[in-house]
């Protein structure tokens, strides 16, 4: 009866807590019928959101839809939007007309259109991962067409289908920007026809970019951001459960007390489901998007895919959740959500003219709309407050780009950083003041620049035409907040810090005033140019808002080469358009009648060369577009010439520059080159793209035009335009080096070519082509791609024989459309050629397959009519087969140094070098090199190790190499077999124990680490280990002279197998996340193959916050080794140690065939202090660890446990610094640990 008593009592508490988890949560308390919603206001738009819709009940309606329906129906005006966010069909998407579940489809889309019956404003459908689950693309399709047969007038499906995103202009004060979430998670491997109607965005990184830019493009306005997936969500998927989840885990409702608490916190802590916030690919989403976010205060997200309703604000990124049109669950308010409601309703977005805007939330009651909660969004934006500002300015202004303070270093700070052209930025001149009223017939200001190193306006004159006004100054917080931190915003945390400080003084090494010498050059050499004039900018009423960041500084006002400037000599008189280089790209590939001028690129590239200019990614270009005949050729305007005679001297990059290949790029100027290749590497991918026809010729020809013309005097001329002040010693010097480069210049010309023609990249277009490659018999290859006209071939859009003692690679393209490709040719093929057919049916005749490999999709149809010996992988590996512009094709290294101390090492020192280099395949890299060295102060042991990885060769799969050496001094430990072993370390000290071990190992895997936290390794293994002999440790003592075989040398054979996932919301400082590790294994003894053991190694940790706040985490952990089999040497018995679950004793402490540990750790983090080095954050903890082994022949009952503490501190992700104090029964032990990264 008791039991039964009990029973009852337990479900009455969990019915009372499921009902209590239902009611809608307020954080400033209970509901009110009055949230000051500002009904005076006018609306200027409202759009009415809801996700989640496609899951209406037979024959009837969701108690949401019925509910928006009857809000809609009460709605009269047209000019409003309604947006369905995805999720529109349950479970799994539109299936095909006739095929099963297509009825109950149908109906559950009917139910939300029947929704919109009566409403005459625009409606905007956008995908949800349900939604994509019906043969992907196809079924997104079908549903788009379902919907546009019913609202073709009213409805818009966004973005288009497969594409990242889309930019809508709502109005000149409200931007949408509509991204389909589902797109970004999607394995692209599983969709060949992903990204194929998009005409620029063909990766994540492009539309993170495109997303960047349109928000600086709208920064005045209000700009929403609609996406299936929350940025921020405090519901299911954002790891929040009911406590009846911990009972009933699944659907099902079959009561798993303790297998569901697993389940739950599996889930909440490992983001196993791609679907949930805490997936690794889901969180890069998330933070990137929040990151871009922060840097407008106008941004507003919409989103559905929880169940329910929720508002929240996370630092200033605003995120409206409204994902229960047709289903409900859990939501709380956790530490930044202001309301969430677990049950169905929509929300409505009221956008008022005064730029303000407020959010409404509604539930149903008798299937009419009942208010929940209402909130203001944004605030009407501040007038900024003008101040009599004089009407009338002097003629000019006399000042410093830097205060004298900023100028004035030690010797040492010179020695180690270089003198650059620090003095300039230092020296007062004098120069025009800048009245934007009369400025140019008078300035009107747009809005401001979106540069990320530059502070700057966009402004625009009388005729329309558009100027940047830049400061000469440049923002070293932005350039690390969009350059170093993507992921996370930074700019406040490092503001007065060194590392501000180094990068202001780094920008020094750029000549502050060499953009006045280059329109002469350029006039000299033939190169088109803007032309750039510097004034002080006072600040002014014209300035208005912007005031409040610009104005009484140095400025440089340059023309903005678009459109408006058709006609303008300086841009080579242009008459039909000028263009970005994304959308010159766009055309050449969309159309034969548009062709680049590549001998004008070339010498615009060698132009760069001559003035040191090395920044030249493809936004540093714009392209005059020229009609000529039934052509329109594209001529390079280069911009942005603010990095010119760029001299990065002193001993730090001296040092980096002779140790790592990137660092070359960032040269002290002078008479040469001294490496064309990283110099250059900024452009190496846009030359390899754009030049397709161009040889050594044209190369050597322009350089020898800029020599010819660019002559003494002209140089002379060019740099008489620099600030009067500035004319003395050092740009006398500057003059010199640039006339010893111009004379160079034919000798660079020819080291450069030589270093891009080593691959070449030669791409056709997206319409029907004739690609010939055709092997010579002197070795070399030619390719020609043509057009395909009606079965015939027409214009030839390239045509070049590149030589065999100049390429090594050639990666030909063939786009999208139906293209025919021959390879034929007498000639032994010299050059390695790559194929990649590209989207749809490509038709293949290989007559000459020697040292070619050819790529296109698996499951799209080829037809391939003869293959010759060719090499043919069909894949549907997205990056194989996609053209990237923007496909890096260089080497990069970082060096990791780390320093530490624990008690059994005493200081250890170790240093590693990460090289990795991209060619065309990558995974994500194509190969990656590592060299690491180790030292160990305690016994003067070292530690050497190299591996090496390449990618997809098997699959997904890489393969890794490896080596290691361990000196004999380096050591181990150990204490004996068993659970109850002693240390005899206050009489024997610490070398008793010690072991020398000497191996030499190698290892042979295939690795794959997927993008969404599991890794999967399969290792073969071969160890060569020596134990070192000593007459006075535990080891001589305990085996007799029988057992002598100890100290021999042995060989070990071994195979195993790990598969790891891991999840982290924050890598460095987790508060919520999870690691589960399962080793398994053998090895046998080479030498007496009898001599064989298996392994089992399962490991699993969690964090979990336990604060609002999220500062307070719990970190658990349990971990185990079993071995399988007797025939075991100790160095591979299961142990229990500092570094193995035990961190109050020594290393190696206890060994025995299977070993057990557990313990958990309290964590807390406290805010990040701002610091004058760096930002840092401190963490806090107390630990308790409980462990211990097992063996077969002897029985003990005894565990073993330590407790203690430490701290952690992290600085700006560059440096961690760990310490800690643990204790067991053999007293406290103190550890810590120092890590940089470069």
């Amino acid at each position: 009866m008791k039991k039964v008593k009990l029973l009852a009592g337990i479900l009455t508490i969990l019915m009372v807590i499921s009902c209590a988890s239902l009611e809608p949560k307020y954080r400033d308390g209970e509901s009110t019928s009055d949230f000051g919603y500002p009904s005076n206001r006018e609306i200027e738009k409202s759009f009415y959101l809801l996700g989640d819709g496609g899951y209406s009940p037979p024959g009837g309606s969701s108690l949401g839809l019925l509910a928006f329906k009857s809000y809609l129906d009460s709605v009269k005006k047209t000019e409003n939007i309604s947006i369905f966010l995805g999720d529109n069909i349950y479970p799994d998407g539109m299936p095909a007309e006739g095929s099963s579940g297509r009825e109950e489809a149908e109906y559950r889309l009917d139910a939300q259109l029947d929704a919109i019956e009566n409403y005459e404003g625009k409606v905007v459908f956008i995908p949800g991962n349900h939604d994509w689950y019906n043969e992907k693309l196809e079924g997104l399709d079908r549903q788009k067409d379902y919907l546009k047969e019913r609202f073709e007038d009213i409805l818009v499906w966004s973005p288009e289908i497969g594409c990242g995103m889309e930019s809508i202009e709502v109005s000149d004060n409200i931007q949408m920007i509509v991204i389909d979430s589902q797109w970004y998670l999607e394995d692209w491997n599983d969709n060949p026809k992903i990204n194929d109607n998009c005409e620029q965005i063909k990766t994540r990184e492009a539309m993170f970019l495109e997303v960047e830019s349109e928000i600086k493009k709208n920064q005045n306005k209000t700009i929403l951001i609609a996406l299936h997936h929350p940025i921020y969500t405090n519901g299911v998927h954002g790891g929040q459960y009911t406590f009846d989840r911990h009972i009933y885990p699944s659907q099902k409702k079959i009561p798993l007390p303790i297998l569901g608490s697993l389940a739950t916190l599996i889930r909440t802590t490992g983001g196993v489901s791609i679907q949930d916030a805490q997936n690794n690919r889901y969180k890069s989403l998330a933070t990137r998007l929040s990151t871009i976010a922060q840097g407008s205060s106008r941004v507003i997200f919409a989103s559905g895919h929880e169940h329910s309703l929720q508002y929240i604000e996370h630092d200033s990124v605003k995120q409206i959740v409204s994902g229960s049109g047709s289903k409900a669950s859990y939501a709380t308010l956790s530490n930044d959500g202001l309301f969430a409601y677990p049950g169905q309703g929509f929300a409505v977005l009221d956008v008022f003219k005064d730029g303000s805007s407020w959010v409404s939330f509604y539930g149903n009651q008798e299937n009419k709309p009942k208010l929940l909660y209402q909130t203001e969004v944004l605030e009407t934006p501040v007038p900024f407050e003008l101040q009599d500002y004089p009407d009338e300015f002097p003629e000019t202004y006399t000042t410093s780009i830097y205060t004298e303070e900023d100028t004035e270093k030690s010797p040492v700070h010179e020695t180690v950083w270089g003198e650059r052209y620090r003095e300039l930025y230092g020296t007062e001149i004098t120069m025009r003041t800048a009245d934007l009223d009369t400025l140019y017939g008078g300035l009107e200001v747009v809005r401001e620049g979106g540069g990320h190193q530059t502070v700057s306006l966009r402004v625009k004159d009388k005729q329309g035409r558009e100027y940047n006004i830049r400061r000469v100054r440049k923002d070293a917080l932005r350039f690390l907040q969009s350059v170093a931190f993507k992921n996370q915003p930074v700019e406040n945390k490092l503001e007065n810090t060194v590392a501000e400080n180094l990068l202001t003084d780094f920008y020094t090494a750029a000549h502050p005033f060499g953009f006045m010498a280059i329109p002469e050059l350029s006039d000299a050499a033939g190169v088109y140019h803007t032309n750039p004039e510097i004034f002080y900018l006072p600040k002014q009423e014209a300035l208005g808002k912007y005031n409040s960041v610009h104005g009484d500084d140095i400025y440089m006002i340059v023309e903005r080469p678009e459109e408006g400037w058709t006609g303008y000599e300086s841009f080579g008189t242009p008459d039909h358009d000028i263009v970005s280089t994304s959308d010159m790209l766009e055309r050449l590939r969309r159309d034969e009648k548009y062709l680049l001028d590549e001998s004008v690129y070339v010498r615009s590239r060698l132009f760069d060369m001559l003035i040191g200019d090395w920044d030249r990614h493809q936004d540093q270009w714009r392209w005059a577009e020229i009609e000529e005949g039934d052509k329109h050729v594209f001529k390079a305007i280069p911009r942005d010439r603010d990095q010119v005679f760029s001299n990065f001297d002193g001993a730090f990059f001296g040092t980096l520059r002779a140790i790592t290949g990137f660092a070359n790029q960032f040269a002290v100027y002078g008479d040469d080159i001294k490496d064309v290749e990283w110099f250059n590497i900024a452009a190496m991918g846009l030359d390899r793209s754009l030049l397709q026809n161009t040889g050594k010729n044209t190369w050597i020809e322009q350089a020898e035009y800029i020599k010819e013309n660019v002559t003494d005097e002209a140089i002379q001329k060019a740099f008489a335009n620099l600030p009067e002040e500035t004319t003395g010693e050092a740009t006398q010097e500057l003059i010199k080096n640039v006339q010893g480069r111009r004379d160079n210049l034919v000798d660079i010309a020819n080291r450069y070519y030589e270093k891009l023609a080593d691959l070449a990249i030669v791409t056709g277009t997206d319409k029907d082509d004739f690609i010939d490659i055709e092997r010579l018999t002197d070795g070399n290859t030619r390719v020609t791609i043509t057009r395909n006209k009606e079965g015939e071939r027409a214009e030839i859009l390239s045509d070049k024989v590149y030589k065999k003692d100049e390429t090594n690679e050639i990666w030909v393209y063939g786009l999208d459309d139906d293209d025919k490709i021959f390879v034929k040719g007498e000639g032994k093929a010299a050059i390695f050629v790559r194929l990649i057919g590209g989207q749809n049916n490509d038709e293949y005749t290989i007559t000459n397959g020697s040292k070619l490999k050819l790529y296109d999709h698996q499951s799209l149809p080829n037809t391939i009519n003869e293959l010759d010996n060719a090499k043919l992988r069909l894949t549907d590996n997205y990056e194989i087969n996609t053209y990237d512009k923007d496909k890096k094709t260089f080497a990069s290294g970082s060096i990791l140094p780390d320093f530490s101390y624990n008690p059994d090492d005493a200081f250890n020192f170790q240093l590693e070098y990460v090289k990795a280099i991209n060619r065309f395949k990558r995974n994500p890299f194509t190969s990656q090199h590592t060299v690491s060295a180790e030292y160990h102060s305690a016994t003067n042991g070292f530690e050497l190790g190299y591996e090496a990885e390449f990618a997809n060769i098997v699959g997904k799969y890489n393969l890794q190499l490896g080596a290691n050496f361990q000196s004999p001094d380096y050591s181990d430990n150990f204490f004996g077999f068993g659970n109850e072993t002693n240390n005899p370390e206050d009489q024997l000290g610490m070398d008793y124990n010690r072991v020398g071990i000497n191996e030499i190992s190698a290892k042979a895997a295939l690795v794959n680490k997927t993008p969404f936290g599991s890794f999967f390794g399969f290792t073969a293994t071969f160890e060569s280990i020596e134990v070192t002999e000593n007459d006075n440790s535990y080891l001589s003592e305990v085996f007799t002279s029988s057992e002598e075989d100890i100290f021999q040398r042995k060989h070990f054979a071994g195979l195993d197998a790990m598969y790891r996932y891991e999840s982290y919301d924050d890598v460095l400082v987790p508060t919520r996340g999870m690691l589960f590790e399962l080793n398994l294994g053998a090895k046998l003894n080479t030498a007496d193959i009898d001599r064989q053991f298996g392994y089992f190694k399962p490991y699993m940790g969690f964090y979990n916050a336990l604060t609002r706040d999220r500062k307070l985490v719990l970190k658990t952990r349990a971990e185990a080794h079993i071995n399988i089999g007797n025939e075991y040497e100790f160095y591979q018995s299961a142990q229990l140690g500092a570094n193995s679950g035990l961190r109050g004793y020594r290393f190696e402490r206890y060994s025995g065939k299977s070993s057990f540990g557990t313990g958990a750790d309290l964590r807390y983090s406290f805010d990040t202090v701002s610091t004058n080095f760096l930002p840092f954050q401190l963490g806090i903890y107390g630990g308790y660890d409980l462990g211990r082994v097992w063996l077969n022949e002897k029985s003990s009952n005894q565990w073993h446990d330590s407790y203690g503490g430490g701290l952690w501190i992290n600085s700006a992700d560059a440096i961690q610094a760990k310490a800690s104090v643990f204790a067991g029964s053999e007293g406290p032990r103190l550890q810590f640990s120092l890590g940089l990264k470069f």
